[in-house]
C-alpha cells in the first residue's frame, strides 16, 4: 500500500499546485481548457494504475501460496503497459516502473529460493528426531491370562507338536497362568544417507530361556532377541542383513520385514499357529523392485538340522543323534546354509489390496560316522527343499481380508515350529553303515479377518500340519532284529505325528486410542486343537485334544498404536 500511497502524493501534487495557482490568477478559456484535459488524464491515469497494482497484489500472493506448496512457480506473467496519461505511447516514470519491477523480482525469487530448500519430513507421533535420523519407540505393555485344557508345560508359546494325550496324567489336569513376559520393546531409527533409504530395527520381549524355577517367587523372565536387522533401499535395491523372520513367513504386502508386512494372524500365541511355516533366524537376502507390482529376491539364513525327540535312530549308531538338533543341545552340525528365494506380486483391483507370492527353499543336512570293521569317518550328506504360495485378498476394501498359504518340503520341518523332523538316519542293509534320508512336510492355512469398527476386528482361521513317514528295519540291533525305526512306524510312539490341526477365533478390543498417547486395549484367543499319530496302541487314544483361551489387556506405545486392528499388533 506504500506504493498506492506514493503515487497519490506523486499524480496529484502537480494538479493542486495548478489548482491553487489558478484561483490567485485570472486565465483564458485556452487555460482552463488545458487544465481540465490533465486532471481527466490523472483521473485515467490513477485508474490503470490501481489496476495495476491490483494485478501485481494478486500475483505477490500467488506467488506466496505456490512458495509454501511442493510445485514449481510458474515464471511470473508479463506487466501490464502503465501510461502515465492514458494516451497510447507515453511511458511511466522511470523509478514507478523500477519499484514494480524489482518488488516482483524479490517476491519471484524468495518463492524460488523457498521452493529449492527440502521440506522438513514429518516424523510420526512418539517418536524421536536424532538429526537427521528418525528414532520411533514401540512396543506394549502385556498382561496376559493363558487357561489350557491338558498340561503342555508351556508358557506362552504353546508346544503344538507335544501337549498330552487324554490317558496320562498330563491330559486330565488343566493348566493355568497369568504373566507379563509378553511384554516387548523395540526401537526403529530411519534415516537416509547418500541417496540410500535405512532402517534399523531391533525388538525383544522376555520369553528367554527361562530355568526350571522361573515361576517360583520372583519370575525372573530373562529377556530375549527377537528381531535385530539393517535394512537399505537404493534405487530398485534392496539389501537386508540381520534376524529377521524368514521369507517362508508369508506377507501381506511386498517382502518387507517390519512385523506389520508380515501376514502372520491376529493370535496371541507366540508360536502363531498351526500351519504358518515360520522362523525369526539370522539372515542375508537382496531383492530387486522390478516396479510397483513385482519383487523377486533371493538370500540365505541359518539352518537347523532338526530331529527332535521324535526319530529312532539305529542302535549301534545312536551317538550321531548329538550331531543333529534333538531338543536337548544346541549345535547342529549343519551343512550349509539354507538358501531361498521370494517373488510377490502386488496391486490394487477396485481399491482392494491383493497380494501373491511365491517362496522357494532349498536346505541339507550331513552327519560323520565311523562305520563297523573301519578306522575312519564317513559323512554323508543329503539336501532337500521345497515351496509355499501365499495370498491374501480384500474382499471388502479395508474391512474383510482373505488369506491362505500353503507349504511342502523334503526336510523343511523346523519352519513348522517343531512339531516333527526334518529327517531320519537309516541304516544299510548290512548292518555296518548309515545313510540320511528327509521326511515329508507340510503345512497350510486359511482365515478371514473383519475389521468390524475402528475399535473391534474379528478373526478365524483354519491350520494344519502334516507329516510323511519314513522307517524301516534296523539292520544294526542283533539284539532285537526287525526292530521299526525311523519316524511313523508300526510300533511308533504316539509323539510321531501324522497331522495337527488348529481352528482359532479372535477378537480384539480398543478401548481407547490417542495418536499422542497410545492405546488400551484387550483381546481373546480361542483355539482348539487336534493331534493324531502314526501308530496307535491297543486301547489308547486317536487324537490328543487341546483346548485354549489367551484374554489380557494390553497398553500399546504410541509409535505402535498406529497399526491397530487394521494390521494386528503383536505380530
Amino acid at each position: 500500500m506504500k506504493i498506492v500511497y506514493c503515487l497519490f502524493a506523486t499524480l496529484l501534487g502537480p494538479g493542486m499546485m495548478l489548482a491553487q495557482s489558478s484561483s490567485q490568477q485570472p486565465v483564458s478559456s485556452q487555460n482552463n481548457n488545458d487544465l481540465t484535459s490533465e486532471v481527466q488524464a490523472l483521473r485515467e491515469a490513477l485508474w490503470q494504475m490501481q489496476k495495476q497494482v491490483s494485478a501485481l497484489k494478486l500475483e505477490i500472493e500467488t506467488l506466496k501460496a505456490q512458495s509454501k506448496n511442493p510445485v514449481t512457480v510458474p515464471a511470473s506473467r508479463e506487466l501490464l503497459p502503465i501510461h502515465g496519461n492514458g494516451v497510447a505511447g507515453a511511458s511511466v516514470p522511470s523509478t514507478l516502473e523500477s519499484t514494480i519491477v524489482s518488488a516482483g523480482a524479490t517476491v519471484q525469487q524468495q518463492a524460488t529460493q523457498t521452493q529449492g530448500q527440502s521440506k522438513p519430513e514429518q516424523i510420526p507421533l512418539g517418536a524421536f528426531r536424532l538429526g537427521d535420523a528418525i528414532l520411533e519407540v514401540g512396543g506394549f505393555v502385556d498382561l496376559e491370562n493363558i487357561y489350557r485344557t491338558t498340561n503342555t508345560q508351556s508358557n506362552i508359546a504353546t508346544n503344538l507338536g507335544g501337549f498330552p494325550y487324554g490317558n496320562t496324567p498330563p491330559g486330565r489336569v488343566s493348566e493355568f497362568r497369568t504373566t507379563a513376559q509378553f511384554s516387548r520393546l523395540s526401537l526403529k531409527v530411519h534415516d537416509r544417507f547418500a541417496g540410500s533409504d535405512i532402517i534399523s530395527f531391533v525388538e525383544g520381549d522376555f520369553s528367554g530361556n527361562d530355568s526350571s524355577g522361573v515361576y517360583q517367587s520372583a519370575n525372573p523372565h530373562t529377556n530375549r532377541l527377537r528381531l535385530y536387522f539393517m535394512d537399505l533401499k537404493r534405487g530398485k535395491w534392496e539389501i537386508l542383513g540381520g534376524q529377521t523372520w524368514s521369507w517362508l513367513t508369508p506377507n501381506r504386502q511386498g517382502t518387507g520385514p517390519i512385523p506389520s508386512d508380515l501376514a502372520i494372524t491376529y493370535n496371541e500365541d507366540q508360536s502363531l499357529g498351526v500351519g504358518v511355516p515360520y522362523t525369526r533366524a539370522a539372515e542375508f537376502r537382496v531383492a530387486y523392485h522390478l516396479n510397483e507390482h513385482w519383487t523377486f529376491g533371493v538370500g540365505i539364513e541359518d539352518p537347523n538340522q532338526y530331529i527332535g525327540g521324535f526319530v529312532a535312530l539305529p542302535a549301534a549308531f545312536t551317538s550321531v543323534g548329538s550331531q543333529f538338533d534333538n531338543g536337548t543341545q544346541v549345535g547342529a552340525a549343519n551343512a550349509f546354509p539354507d538358501v531361498l528365494s521370494k517373488a510377490t506380486y502386488d496391486n490394487e483391483f477396485a481399491h482392494r489390496h491383493f497380494h501373491a507370492e511365491v517362496t522357494g527353499l532349498f536346505t541339507g543336512a550331513h552327519a560323520s560316522a565311523m562305520p563297523l570293521g573301519s578306522s575312519s569317518f564317513k559323512t554323508h550328506m543329503i539336501v532337500g527343499g521345497g515351496g509355499q504360495l501365499a495370498t491374501n485378498y480384500d474382499l471388502l476394501c479395508d474391512k474383510l481380508v482373505f488369506l491362505a498359504n500353503i507349504f511342502w518340503s523334503d526336510g523343511g520341518a523346523h519352519y513348522l515350529a517343531a512339531t516333527g523332523p526334518e529327517l531320519v538316519v537309516r541304516s544299510n542293509a548290512a548292518g555296518t553303515d548309515i545313510s540320511l534320508s528327509m521326511v515329508h512336510a507340510g503345512a497350510g492355512s486359511a482365515g478371514f479377518e473383519w475389521r468390524a469398527t475402528q475399535q473391534q476386528a474379528f478373526a478365524i482361521y483354519y491350520g494344519s500340519d502334516y507329516y510323511g513317514r519314513n522307517f524301516f528295519p534296523d539292520t544294526t540291533n542283533a539284539a532285537h532284529p526287525g526292530t521299526i525305526i525311523g519316524y511313523g512306524g508300526s510300533g511308533s510312539p504316539n509323539t510321531n505325528n501324522r497331522a495337527i490341526q488348529q481352528v482359532t477365533f479372535d477378537w480384539l478390543q480398543t478401548l481407547w486410542k490417542h495418536p499422542r498417547y497410545g492405546a488400551l486395549q484387550t483381546y481373546v484367543q480361542y483355539s482348539y486343537l487336534t493331534r493324531a499319530p502314526w501308530a496307535v496302541a491297543p486301547g489308547d487314544p486317536k487324537n490328543a485334544h487341546l483346548s485354549m483361551v489367551y484374554a489380557g489387556l494390553r497398553y500399546v506405545l504410541p509409535s505402535s498404536a498406529s497399526t491397530l486392528l487394521r494390521v494386528p499388533y503383536p505380530n
